[in-house]
């Protein structure tokens, strides 16, 4: 996986982590390391549809399932199309994806424009993207009813570090341990490298 995908996926799973524990705290049935998996490698198949065409999403779902994980497969296939408005793990990375440009989390109106300037080469894409903006505020505003946080606070997250946030101490996932304690064959220091992250996928959720 290139590494500017490896960064953009880091940030949308500190992201979508912090919504999901939020949501869990108001009493939400949220599975907490499917969320964190899940947004982990929503793009594990980004590359090979830039090369050789078709649906990232998909081919991502499908991939996941042929390695016995199709509960984390179904997420994957859904961050960029819901199959339903289910307040659930599906929802929470397909907004965290949308929040997320490269590997800055920005508000949903500056990642759409982003998106009009790059793929709206034609009036069908332009009306595409604007039904997908105007679907993301919709899932926006049932991420946050009830939940004391607001959208744009998310930006703050740009100023912290690492994954201090997640896994610092008495951190979101601090009762689990950081993953990188969980799994030893994943080198997280490595993203920051030109190499490939090497992960063991059989691995990826056990712990």
């Amino acid at each position: 996986m290139p590494r500017h995908i490896v960064c953009h996926s880091m940030m949308v799973r500190r992201v979508a982590v912090v919504i999901a524990s939020s949501l869990k705290e108001l009493g939400h049935a949220i599975d907490m390391r499917m969320v964190d998996r899940a947004a982990m490698l929503h793009d594990i198949c980004k590359s090979d549809s830039i090369r050789a065409g078709g649906d990232h999403a998909l081919m991502g779902e499908q991939l996941l399932a042929a390695y016995g994980y199709p509960l984390l497969g179904d997420v994957i296939g859904q961050h960029v199309r819901l199959k339903s408005m289910e307040l659930n793990e599906a929802m929470i990375v397909n907004y965290a994806d949308k929040r997320v440009k490269h590997d800055t989390i920005v508000s949903v109106s500056t990642r759409f424009v982003d998106l009009m300037d790059r793929y709206g080469t034609d009036e069908a894409r332009q009306d595409r993207i604007m039904g997908h903006y105007h679907n993301t505020l919709r899932i926006e505003n049932i991420v946050f009813e009830g939940v004391p946080i607001d959208p744009e606070w998310l930006n703050a997250l740009n100023l912290v570090p690492g994954d201090y946030p997640l896994y610092g101490g008495d951190g979101i996932l601090g009762e689990h341990g950081p993953v990188e304690q969980q799994n030893q064959d994943m080198d997280l220091e490595r993203v920051y490298e030109d190499q490939p992250v090497l992960v063991d996928e059989r691995d990826l959720l056990r712990g």
